[in-house]
């Protein structure tokens, strides 16, 4: 379960715990139960601007880790690059260019799919 997963659920718990609240405070007493009405209003709209600053730091989270992931790819590019550079000045010989250069791809490759499924779950 990821935390914007495990924020909805207390949400969900808290809202739910409330409303058995409500209902009980209102089976007893209408006074009582006027100001368990005030009060659960008041607990819902802290669980709602709560509820709102977690998704708010969940979707910030998620774009310093798109950001992150896109300048490590274009490091990885510029390291690529540099070796492209360097087999050519035959400082380095075909099969260290090839393990190297696959390695890259590999890294590549793997952040390109992480930043798509970052991508796709901001949909």
């Amino acid at each position: 379960m990821n935390q914007e997963e495990r924020a909805i659920v207390v949400w969900s718990v808290f809202f739910v715990m409330s409303g058995f609240v409500f209902i009980v405070a209102f089976m007893f007493s209408p006074a009582i139960g006027a100001l368990v009405t005030l009060a659960y209003i008041i607990l819902y709209v802290g669980l709602s601007a709560a509820f709102v600053m977690v998704f708010r730091t969940i979707e910030s989270l998620r774009k310093d880790t798109l950001s992150q992931l896109s300048e490590r790819h274009d490091e990885l590019e510029d390291v690529k690059k540099a070796i492209r550079d360097k087999y050519f000045q035959k400082k380095i010989d075909p099969a260290s260019f090839r393990k190297m250069m696959e390695d890259y791809e590999k890294k590549l490759t793997e952040i390109e799919v992480k930043m798509k499924r970052m991508e796709k779950k901001k949909k």
